[in-house]
This record gives structure tokens, C-alpha cells and sequence, in this order.
């Protein structure tokens, strides 16, 4: 037995509240270390006589047997045991028993062969603890995020109306030098309004906008004012309209909340700048040291960045343009909180994405959400974290995050960077499970997941411009547990590095679309819809192969598919444990067997019978 592998941890995210009645247990063992994981639980606090003096009182668990743990993962490293409970009083102390043959429990593991008498069994003080399952403290996301089909618009560079009066620096489509941060292309709100129809008929139900408040930049990461619509995109009335036209085409509207930092042209850090430490709003940004401008300014009064500088106030990275703001001061926190509930209030957006939202105190997330789930009960937050997000989603800040671990497990095993090394299928699968474990059922089943985004390349380019290869990387995420997003333009074959390339103009001249790639993005589209098992969380490994590159996995819903991939270039030979019954839902031809050819940058989902 490994016992440095054994791993829980009570009130996280191996043992939490799934809904108000429901406890959802996790357990890590080492790899093949034990054939049976069992776990006894009950009351905490009910004990009964065995005798009709009630001298000798013995504690009463809840099962009269110990419940059986399900193997729901297992990699070369690890296997995960899951078990859902509904404790009777709503308060447990349990522990695992491992091949009836040793007790785990929060502070020893004992081993019950010489344990005669079961007292080292049952004794609590060895237990884990969940005190009370409170209703209230039952993380819960709205009950439409779950269902919802994203598509993330870069408004600049999405549609350009036909009536548009703003004046772009360049014409709309590609530019004869590279694309950059600095061109304007003139996209704007009712270039968005004509397109709602097409996101219709694509099946999208969910739109995430980055930045469209008054910035003079193009991608508006560095607000001047976060209560007008940016005059590029047009006026605050036109985005009223665009979400009343978004709605009654059942598409929900979220809108990028960039709290971290603000643009240097806003008036708060102007004030700042032209008085020094006479502004009421010095407190509300970071100066670490004078003089605060420690860089030149252009002819228009703006700095100019050089390789090297670092501010002496703290900004985003390091630029100059992008001054970070101190939510811990008054005014700056009830600035942004008005913000917050302003666009909901007023426009009846749905939701607020959070810009780097780790580097934000946790403290201001808590009163931010306080604000917004006021406003609009259902309204959805989720953050731009790239890595581990537990702290920030236990139900009191963040419904959920963009999903970039998943998406680097995508690049690592079906694209091909130069500067992010492959991984064989074994990994994969051990990432995978990890990643699946790590958050609470109900906050993988909503995470916001994707392949590529405006911060990143598209995969389409990460994937040597194949897009049979690109399109593996679409159907594993859509059929992963959360929530599936397209970045605008991905399914037409928009390529590009990372950004700003990766913000080319989206194309609408259907001669220059490809039409097919499209139509494979809605079937899957549709397949999501059509098939519960696409979104469930019910995943499982079927088996994989490190030498060709396939991979093979499960999903369960009202009825259950088999997924099988291969992201090799060459055709391979896929064996399954083994053989099934059932129909290929893209042909609908019957399919027997445990043997499949898979075409290279191919796949096969079957419906079992």
C-alpha cells in the first residue's frame, strides 16, 4: 500500500455539497493498489445502547453494510474512487475502508486485521468530518449556463455595418502588413445586430463580448469610462437594442468586466496625475514610488513604453497604459460595483466574464457578486484564471472560470506548437482525471471551456492548418463536461497566430467561408443539443493508445455515447475491451464489434443499445 498516495480532504473539492441534500466523496489511491474502496459514514453524534442498563453505548452508522466506492478514473499514477451520499441528518464522520483490510481516515490509516474488537474502527476521533450540509452554502450556478452554446466576439473585428459613420484606419478584411493592436477596422454594435440571425441558425445561445466601453484603444482593454459605449461601436442606446434583439432570439449576453486595471486616460487616474497626492483618488491605484510618471510622454500627452520600464505605479504587467486599480479604497470599489449593476440594471445583461480575474483581492470578487446576484439573481461571473481556480469558486465569488487548463491539455495532445511539447495519450488521460477532480460536479459541468480565445492562437493555426485535425480539438471539447465556446470566426476556418493575429477580420463573403467546415461545426452543434450524453458529466476512459495516438472514451446521459478519436495523421486499428452494440450517429449505420479502422485526424461516435 502507497499510503503517500492516498489523498482526501474534507470540505473541498473531494468532499462537498452537490445539491441540498447530496454529498459528492472523493478518494485518490496509487494505481491498482486496492481491488474494493469502500466507505463507512454515519451521525456524528448518534450513538445507542447494547445493553437494557445503557452502561455500554456504541456508535450507530448510517448503512448497515459499507457502501462500495465506484472507480470512476484511473491513469498509470492514480485511480479516483467517487461515491454520492444523502445523509439522513445532513451531517456525517466517515472514513474508507481499503480491501476491508485497512481504515483511512483523516489522521491514521490502521490496519483492521489486528483491530479484533473494531474499536479502531469506529473511532471517531480518526474520522473525517462534514459537520452539516447548510442549503445555503450549496454552491449554485443559474440553471441556464449549463445548456448555453458560446461564441466570444472581438467587436472590432467581428461585422461592420453597412450604415457605420465611424472612420477605421483600414478596410475591412486583411490588411496588406500584419494585423496589429493599433488598426482599426470599424466592426460596430449594429454590424452585430445584423448578424444575430446567423448565430441563430449556427445554434448559439450564449454571447461573450470582450470590451465594448470607451477606450482609445482597439481592443478596450484600457477603459476611459465604463459607463459609455465605446462612440467606435456606438451609442449606449444601440446596445440596448442589441441585447433586447439577443434576447428574443434566446441568446444570453455577457459583458467583459476589466476591474483589474482601467485605461490612463480615465479620470480617476488623470486626477491622479495632475495633483499628486492632493487627489481624493490617490489611494484608489497603486503608487510605489515618485515621480509616478517615471517615462516620457508623446505630442498627445500619452507615455511612451520601452522594453524594460517598469512604472512606479502598479499596472497590468507592465505597461503604462493599463494602471491597476486599488479595489480595497472606497471610491474605486464603489465605482466598480456601480458599474456592475449598472449594465445589468439598465441593459439587462446576464453576466459579467472577470479580466485577470486572480490578480483581483477576493475580498472586492465577494462584494462584487453580492452586487450582481442582487441585481439579477440568475446572472452568471465567470473569471479569466489560467491555472488551478478552486480558491476563487466556492460559491461566494465566481460561478466558474474560462477553462485554460483544459484547453492546454488540447494544445498538448492534438496541436502541434513549436513551443508547447506534445503529450502521449497517457498523459492526457492522467490530466484529464485530474482536472476532473478538482472541482465540485456542478462547477465542472458549467466551467466555460474552449480551444482557442483572443489571448491565445487559434487552433485551427496551432493545428497545421488541418482542419480535420482542428476539428478533433472542437469535438473534445464539446463533448468534455462544461460548457462548449467558438471564437468567432472558428467556424469558417479563421486561423492566426497568437494575438493581435489571432483578431483578423471576420469573414462574411461566403465564397471566401469554408462552407463545410462550418457544417460540421453545427452538426456538432447539434449533436450537443440532441444528445445528453455530449454535455454530461458522466465521463469514463475507455482505453487509449500511446503508440498511435488514439484514445477512446464514454459518456453517459439518457443515453450513452462512445467516443473514439485519433489524432494521428495515419489510419490506426482501434480494439476495444470490449464489443458493442449500437448506431454511428453521423451515418446512422449500424455498428458491432470491438475492432474499428479510424482514418487519420478521424473519429466515431457510437450510440450504445
Amino acid at each position: 500500500m502507497n499510503k503517500d498516495a492516498l489523498l482526501h480532504k474534507s470540505k473541498s473539492e473531494m468532499a462537498y455539497a452537490y445539491d441540498a441534500n447530496t454529498l459528492h466523496i472523493w478518494l485518490r489511491t496509487a494505481h491498482d493498489d486496492f481491488q474494493s474502496v469502500k466507505l463507512v459514514y454515519g451521525d456524528p453524534f448518534r450513538y445507542e445502547p447494547i445493553d437494557e442498563a445503557q452502561l455500554h453505548w456504541v456508535w450507530k452508522k448510517e448503512s448497515a453494510n459499507d457502501l462500495e466506492m465506484i472507480k470512476r478514473f484511473s491513469d498509470h499514477e492514480y485511480d479516483y474512487y467517487f461515491l454520492a451520499i444523502k445523509p439522513e441528518h445532513k451531517r456525517i464522520k466517515y472514513a474508507f475502508v481499503l480491501d476491508d483490510h485497512y481504515l483511512y481516515g483523516v489522521r491514521e490509516t490502521y490496519d483492521l486485521s489486528t483491530d479484533t474488537n473494531q474499536k479502531k474502527k469506529y473511532n471517531l476521533f480518526n474520522y473525517f468530518n462534514f459537520p452539516f450540509l447548510n442549503e445555503v452554502d450549496v454552491i449554485s450556478i443559474p440553471s441556464w449556463v449549463k445548456d448555453t452554446i458560446w461564441y466570444e466576439i472581438f467587436p472590432e473585428r467581428f461585422r461592420r455595418s453597412q450604415n457605420a459613420t465611424n472612420q477605421p484606419t483600414h478596410a475591412w478584411g486583411d490588411p496588406a502588413e500584419k494585423v496589429t493592436n493599433h488598426m482599426f477596422f470599424g466592426g460596430n454594435i449594429e454590424g452585430i445586430i445584423e448578424s444575430l440571425d446567423y448565430l441563430v441558425d449556427l445554434g448559439i445561445t450564449g454571447i461573450y463580448f470582450t470590451p465594448i466601453f470607451k477606450s482609445p484603444s482597439a481592443h478596450k482593454y484600457d477603459t476611459t469610462d465604463y459607463f459609455q459605449i465605446d462612440p467606435d461601436f456606438g451609442t449606449n442606446d444601440d446596445f440596448k437594442r442589441l441585447v433586447n434583439e439577443s434576447h428574443k432570439r434566446g441568446i444570453r449576453v455577457v459583458l467583459d468586466a476589466v476591474f483589474n486595471h482601467c485605461g490612463y486616460d480615465h479620470p480617476f487616474f488623470q486626477d491622479v496625475v495632475k495633483h499628486g497626492k492632493a487627489s481624493k483618488y490617490y489611494n484608489s491605484f497603486f503608487v510605489k514610488d515618485e515621480p509616478m510618471l517615471n517615462f516620457e510622454l508623446n505630442a498627445k500627452g500619452k507615455p511612451i513604453y520601452h522594453r524594460g520600464l517598469i512604472p512606479n505605479y502598479h499596472t497590468f504587467a507592465f505597461t503604462p497604459y493599463m494602471p491597476k486599480w486599488n479595489t480595497e479604497d472606497p471610491l474605486a470599489r464603489q465605482h466598480l460595483l456601480e458599474v456592475a449593476k449598472y449594465w445589468i440594471e439598465s441593459y439587462d445583461i446576464d453576466g459579467w466574464r472577470l479580466d485577470v480575474s486572480n490578480e483581483v483581492s477576493h475580498d472586492f470578487w465577494r462584494a462584487f457578486r453580492q452586487t450582481v446576484k442582487q441585481a439579477k439573481k440568475d446572472a452568471f461571473i465567470f473569471g479569466e484564471n489560467w491555472d488551478y481556480s478552486f480558491p476563487w469558486l466556492g460559491g461566494d465569488q465566481i460561478d466558474t472560470v474560462m477553462n485554460y487548463e483544459l484547453i492546454y491539455l488540447i494544445w498538448q495532445f492534438f496541436g502541434h506548437d513549436v513551443n508547447i511539447p506534445r503529450i502521449p495519450a497517457s498523459e492526457l488521460v492522467r490530466l484529464t482525471n485530474k482536472l476532473l477532480v478538482s472541482y465540485p460536479q456542478q462547477i465542472t459541468e458549467n466551467m466555460f471551456n474552449l480551444v482557442d480565445s483572443h489571448d491565445t492562437g487559434r487552433i485551427l493555426h496551432r493545428s497545421k492548418e488541418n482542419k480535420d485535425l482542428a476539428f478533433l480539438s472542437y469535438l473534445f471539447m464539446f463533448a468534455f463536461p462544461g460548457t462548449p465556446t467558438i471564437y468567432y470566426g472558428g467556424e469558417i476556418g479563421l486561423t492566426g497566430d497568437h494575438d493581435p493575429d489571432n483578431r483578423r477580420c471576420m469573414i462574411w463573403d461566403e465564397s471566401k467561408q469554408d462552407l463545410n467546415f462550418k457544417s460540421r461545426i453545427k452538426q456538432l452543434i447539434d449533436w450537443r443539443k440532441k444528445y445528453t450524453a455530449f454535455g454530461s458529466s458522466d465521463f469514463r476512459w475507455v482505453t487509449y493508445d500511446d503508440l498511435n495516438q488514439t484514445i477512446v472514451f464514454e459518456k453517459t446521459g439518457q443515453e450513452k455515447l462512445i467516443f473514439i478519436l485519433n489524432s494521428d495523421e495515419q489510419a490506426h486499428i482501434v480494439v476495444l475491451p470490449k464489443p458493442l452494440q449500437g448506431i454511428n450517429i453521423e451515418t446512422h449505420l449500424n455498428v458491432i464489434g470491438d475492432t474499428f479502422e479510424v482514418p487519420g485526424y478521424s473519429y466515431l461516435i457510437i450510440q450504445c443499445r
